[in-house]
């Protein structure tokens, strides 16, 4: 194991009605002047837009808003609340809805410390962020874990692509996580979530570090739970516990608490963000297209570090004690559930210039990945085979 120092500021108030304890907790931040980020129409369906207003009505809090956020949020809404924070002199962000909703509010919140032709520069690496308007959440949807980090992935349509950044700053102040919110969420969206749990568990379980069982077993048990309750909900249970543990599992995957003392590994990530940049595709499935590649291609190249976990995972999710089988039962449970296990499987044939195109764009700031590192020539390769 590596050393670290682990610290998880965010206080989470999970469960049924915490949408009342809203006022407590802009009482204690001194909220006078707010943003409320959102998607479309979601949260006014649920309530919560009234519940919202009726709160911040009681506290003199006036209130601004950014609304439309679109899944895989896009520069243009990060610009356009970054106008209205400055105008408004807003001291406060509140954000309502999932990870993209999420990730716009925390790039809006450093946006407004940056002149407007600055803001991509930082998702380039360019420049960084030294400070951030204080934000909470309301989350609205089990899936991307970003009510307790501080990774923000912003598109940029005009040059077609998709970058994230992690910064300490955009980390919420709080996370109301209420479960009910979550039960009229769409099959795909379920699944896609569902997935995208798995995959932030698989980037911090798959690392090269040595002898982290703690971590590893703590890991296996989340996966375990997440494909457990997603076989309940496609059984018919779509219950309050059911959705109340993939939302637990969702935010345990990405607090970081699964990474500590070791190296994770994230390239599959930055590989799927151009496919979904260019072709809109939805989070979780163009995880579950090309995850299967990586895997073949990381035991390839690394079997000192794949094969024994992927044995050990195995055996308690899959009853299998081979590497190579394991990988089959993660892609057939991907597909089990109607999610695509290749790109071409999810409708995209990628021509040989969109390969190089790709390539590039993810090693821009070099190669990516800890367990094998993708250069730009492997990459391509990546991309041929998945």
């Amino acid at each position: 194991m590596e050393n670290f120092v682990y610290e998880s500021p965010t206080k989470i108030v999970f469960g049924k009605n915490q949408i009342e304890t809203l006022k407590t907790l802009l009482q204690e931040k001194n909220v006078k002047r707010m943003l409320l980020v959102y998607g479309r129409k979601s949260i006014k369906k649920l309530g919560i837009y009234d519940a919202i207003q009726d709160i911040v009505s009681t506290l003199d809090i006036r209130l601004f808003e950014e609304a439309n956020v679109r899944p895989n949020p896009e520069l243009k809404s990060v610009k356009s609340g970054r106008k209205k924070a400055i105008d408004s002199g807003v001291d406060f962000i509140l954000a309502v809805g999932g990870g993209s909703v999420i990730d716009c509010a925390k790039a809006i919140a450093f946006s407004v410390f940056k002149k407007e032709e600055k803001i991509w520069d930082v998702f380039l690496k360019n420049d960084v962020v030294s400070r951030a308007i204080p934000l909470g959440v309301v989350v609205t949807l089990a899936a991307t874990g970003s009510e307790t980090n501080g990774n923000t992935v912003i598109s940029n349509d005009e040059l077609r692509e998709k970058r994230s950044i992690k910064n300490d700053h955009l980390i919420p102040e709080f996370a109301i996580i209420d479960p009910s919110y979550t039960l009229n969420v769409s099959k795909e969206q379920t699944i896609a979530g569902s997935i995208d749990i798995m995959m932030h568990v698989f980037e911090q379980y798959f690392s090269p570090t040595k002898r982290t069982e703690t971590s590893d077993y703590m890991s296996i048990g989340v996966l375990q739970s997440v494909i457990e309750n997603t076989e309940r909900y496609l059984k018919g249970q779509n219950d309050y516990d059911t959705r109340a543990n993939l939302s637990w599992a969702s935010t345990i995957a990405l607090n970081w608490i699964l990474q500590q003392g070791k190296t994770g590994d994230w390239a599959s990530h930055r590989l799927s963000y151009p496919p979904t940049s260019e072709h809109g595709l939805t989070h979780g499935y163009a995880l579950s297209a090309i995850y299967p590649t990586w895997l073949k291609m990381a035991l390839e190249r690394n079997e000192e570090a794949m094969r024994p976990r992927l044995k050990t995972l195995g055996r308690t999710l899959f009853g299998e004690d081979d590497a190579e089988k394991t990988i089959e039962a993660i892609g057939g449970r991907f597909k089990a559930w109607g999610a695509p296990t290749s790109l071409s499987e999810y409708g995209v044939n990628l021509h040989q210039d969109q390969i190089h195109r790709y390539a590039k764009q993810v090693t821009r700031l070099g190669s990516i990945g800890n367990v094998f590192k993708i250069d730009r020539k492997l990459a391509e390769t990546f991309y041929e085979r998945a």
